[in-house]
């Protein structure tokens, strides 16, 4: 059998982690609607923790701590799940999970940023091309929108997911520069079990805590975002850094508008024009021409 390329199976890796993200919106939806934000992120932090642990023993292979290396780990669990989950997860009580799927589209720009000043990171003039198409697909995808119910304040909400997208890019440095000594799965247990800690209180403070009655469909979708999301996507999107670079990979997550839409009109009962399916094959385009060498 032919060996598969390591930039191969990243970039096959960034691609399913974008797919159970695009999911992931739909899944909040339908949690939010028992959960409160704080309360939904505990036991989703939680899940994921509990199925990552089984793992430990061989995630901490090869790991070698570095010294200061506890002040990259506290960055990068600040960003995500702390800051990033907050503002993703009240966002989804404020907007649309279309809409709040595209937001998705800024962070390449903002792991650009990131990337060229801390990790020196460059990319080919192609590359840089690519993304702008897919940020021009998703820009044109979020103008095309159809409006939907269940988004009282849509504008507070694109704004608190944009501040969730300048933290994720943050993130995606911090994570590459420790991936170069610990594994994906490692880095992903650590931030699951620092977000479950993070979280916590929200069981004890009023208004928030374990819901009464709450649906067994909506207990499934914590569940699915806690092991199927926060566990298996940030592994995936985690080994695609590892392989790619921060830069390269984030430009996968320009799929998650795309996704965002098909799984809310086949789940929510959406429904996307001829304009928003060439927005959208508009961000496959530019993500497969990023990849180009």
């Amino acid at each position: 059998m032919p060996m598969i390329r390591p930039e191969h199976a990243g970039a096959a890796a960034a691609f399913a982690s974008a797919v159970l993200w695009g999911l992931s919106y739909v899944a909040m939806k339908f949690a939010l609607a028992d959960f409160h934000p704080m309360t939904m992120n505990f036991f989703r932090m939680a899940s994921a923790f509990s199925a990552l642990v089984l793992f430990l023993p061989v995630t901490l292979r090869g790991a070698r701590w570095q010294k200061g290396d506890w002040l990259l780990f506290l960055a990068l669990v600040s960003c995500e799940p702390c800051l990033y989950e907050i503002c993703e997860s009240v966002a989804l009580t404020l907007t649309t999970a279309s809409q709040a799927g595209m937001i998705n589209a800024t962070l390449p720009v903002f792991t650009g940023v990131f990337g060229y000043f801390m990790l020196r990171e460059r990319l080919s003039r192609l590359a840089w091309a690519g993304c702008g198409l897919t940020i021009a697909g998703a820009v044109w995808l979020s103008l095309a929108a159809v409006s939907a119910e269940g988004a009282p304040n849509p504008l507070l909400g694109n704004v608190l997911m944009a501040a969730g997208m300048v933290v994720a890019a943050l993130y995606a440095v911090c994570f590459r520069k420790l991936s170069l000594r610990y594994s994906a799965m490692f880095i992903v247990t650590v931030q699951c079990l620092a977000g479950a800690l993070f979280f916590a209180p929200a069981l004890f403070l009023p208004g928030m805590g374990v819901p009464q009655g709450a649906a067994v469909f909506s207990w499934a979708c914590v569940l699915f975002l806690g092991i199927g999301v926060s566990c298996c996507a940030l592994s995936l999107y985690g080994y695609g850094m590892s392989v790619l670079g921060a830069s390269r990979a984030t430009m996968f997550m320009n799929l998650i508008p795309v996704f965002a839409v098909l799984f809310s009109m086949v789940i929510l009962g959406e429904r996307m024009g001829p304009v928003q399916w060439l927005a959208s094959a508009l961000v496959f385009a530019g993500v497969l021409l990023s990849q180009k060498n």
